[in-house]
């Protein structure tokens, strides 16, 4: 039996929740956030780039979605490169 330790009540084993008062029984550990800070390239003419680095010590779902984002760009600028080139065709019969 799981103890809550919220209410009292005794809940069976593997309860993820009281049955009683609903508390979460299954401590998880929280997301860790990340930061972000620019870093800069310089030579002796100046700074090459400018770039923004995400930082964490786990994986996050920004870099997905950032990827996410760039092939969905991706894709619509495919589809309207293909519908331009079937209308310039059409034109030039």
């Amino acid at each position: 039996m799981i103890y809550c330790p919220e209410c009292g009540e005794d809940n069976p084993d593997g309860s993820r929740f009281c049955r009683k008062c609903g508390i979460n029984l299954v401590h998880e550990e929280p997301k860790k956030q990340t930061t972000a800070k620019k870093v800069t390239v310089e030579t002796d003419e100046g700074p090459i780039r400018t770039n923004t680095v995400h930082t964490s010590s786990s994986s996050t779902n920004t870099n997905n979605k950032k990827k996410d984002d760039d092939d969905k760009w991706c894709w619509g600028c495919c589809i309207c490169m293909f519908f331009l080139f079937i209308i310039f065709a059409i034109a030039g019969h």
